[in-house]
């Protein structure tokens, strides 16, 4: 059992389980963050140009020639991976198999110059510091999923490792703490990647519960003012919908059975109009939406069904009011609003009138 557990908790901090919007959010951060890291190495590379070309006096030869043309190379990277990542954020929908490349490629190009520059360091017997100011930038601001950020820290390692040994059987280099830092690294990634999961996963569920009607379940008024623009050039057709005497269900037997009957009705409504959007509009007034094909459609003025509660049965009825139109705008959706509105209270009138018989159910309540 224990191992049965211990296997499921590295399985998930190792492949953790990602809904796609949460990948999109976090390649958007990633490149986001890519995008400052590669403007803000462009101006700190080029102007330690200009200041290496005052000192040298313009002169470039050997050692000073190399220098020139490895921090001239990282300035221009980062002013390319500085560009290409504001193009990539320019498309709405970014690719989270593309990111990934860019990401990865980024982390490549970016250690093996790292690696390099080390290495002229390493063979004049300086100290190594910028192949772990890369993997530090890295850690912090690009988030791959964890297997992902194993996988390519310890090649970066290894091929630092491999460098160093090449040149000087890796002399002078303390494997426990070169392993250390390889794997203290790799964490950090894993861990950044955990947290952000963890901070996106939040988020929603606080989007969710603000655009949720707590008590149906059904979208709320904020929802539908986000969900307008999806709707706009689109034929639609509308229903708006109120429970028949609710007020007095209320007074005369609680709240919770006017609880109950609201959510037995939100669940009406979505058996009704499949496929449709659905809305607590308020109070007892409910609006449904529908884009699709509405041959399936609910198209009575009055819909009634039985609720079981308190140890007895009601009947509840439903006055229904509906229009159609294909909305350009905000203002064009709400005046179709509007206008199933107005068509749910003629509905009523007539349902409600003696000739229909409604002072008879309302005594039968």
């Amino acid at each position: 059992m224990a191992i049965n557990k211990g296997k499921h908790i590295i399985r998930n901090f190792l492949f953790p389980d990602t809904e796609p919007e949460w990948n999109t959010a976090m390649d958007w951060q990633s490149m986001r963050n890519i995008s400052n890291v590669g403007l803000a190495a462009c101006i700190f590379e080029t102007l330690t140009i200009l200041v290496f070309m005052t000192v040298e006096g313009w002169k470039f030869e050997g050692a000073s020639l190399r220098s020139f043309y490895s921090v001239g190379f990282c300035a221009l990277f980062s002013l390319i991976v500085f560009l290409l990542s504001k193009r990539m954020m320019k498309n709405q929908e970014l690719s989270h198999r593309y990111s990934l490349i860019f990401k990865i490629t980024f982390f490549v190009i970016f250690s093996i110059w790292a690696i390099q520059v080390d290495m002229r360091h390493y063979a004049a017997g300086d100290q190594m510091f910028t192949f772990y100011t890369v993997q530090l930038l890295v850690a912090c601001f690009i988030m791959f999923e964890p297997w992902i950020s194993i996988i390519l820290v310890s090649a970066a390692y290894v091929g630092l490792y491999a460098a160093a040994y090449r040149i000087q059987r890796a002399e002078g280099i303390d494997i426990f703490n070169f392993a250390l830092f390889a794997i203290l690294t790799a964490l950090c990634m894993c861990i950044q990647y955990h947290t952000q999961l963890y901070l996106i996963r939040k988020e929603e569920r606080l989007n969710l519960a603000s655009h949720r009607d707590a008590l149906t379940g059904l979208r709320n008024r904020l929802a539908l003012e986000e969900d307008a623009q999806k709707l706009f050039g689109k034929p639609l057709m509308l229903y708006m919908i109120d429970i028949d005497y609710f007020k007095e269900l209320n007074d005369h037997f609680g709240h919770v059975l006017g609880d109950e009957i609201l959510k037995e009705t939100g669940l009406t409504l979505q058996k009704l109009y499949p496929g449709a959007m659905w809305y607590r509009y308020g109070g007892d007034e409910f609006l449904v939406l529908s884009t699709g094909d509405g041959s399936r459609n609910y198209t009575g003025q009055e819909y009634k069904f039985e609720k079981q509660s308190q140890g007895r049965t009601f009947a509840i009825s439903l006055s229904i009011g509906s229009t159609q139109g294909e909305p350009q705008a905000y203002d064009e959706l709400f005046v179709l609003i509007s206008k199933a509105d107005a068509a749910l209270y003629e509905a009523k009138a007539r349902t409600h009138s003696p000739e229909y018989g409604g002072h008879e159910r309302r005594r039968r309540r």
